[in-house]
């Protein structure tokens, strides 16, 4: 299911590269659902799994060794702690994009080697 979500948002982002508020805006909205998909990520790893976003991306980025800058900033957008104008959004498509995978990749070790906990 994850690897839909990054595969849609491969394609929308793509579509939009040259209007950079459109693909801010793309970004911020999907940020909730990665979130949710990493707290089930961090579930099936074994590691309790936080309501809270922000201390979902923590945990996400010390189980899976992921850089949680792309989260956090994306996370400040929305809640509109940083100006939109101020972030760079094909930088931050790109390190999102790198970081989703990786996740991606950890859940599919867990699964081929079947150490789930759930």
């Amino acid at each position: 299911m994850t690897i839909r979500f990054i595969v849609r948002l491969r394609q929308k982002a793509s579509a939009i590269l040259s209007d950079k508020d459109v693909l801010r805006r793309l970004l911020i909205d999907s940020v909730s659902t990665f979130c949710v998909l990493f707290r089930h990520a961090l579930k099936l790893k074994g590691v309790a799994a936080p309501g809270n976003k922000r201390e979902i991306v923590k945990s996400a980025s010390e189980a899976f060794a992921i850089d949680p800058k792309p989260f956090e900033q994306l996370l400040a957008l929305r809640e509109e702690k940083v100006k939109a104008k101020d972030v760079e959004p094909e930088p931050l498509l790109a390190a999102y994009m790198r970081e989703i995978e990786t996740v991606i990749g950890a859940v599919d070790q867990i699964v081929l080697r079947g150490e789930s906990t759930v």
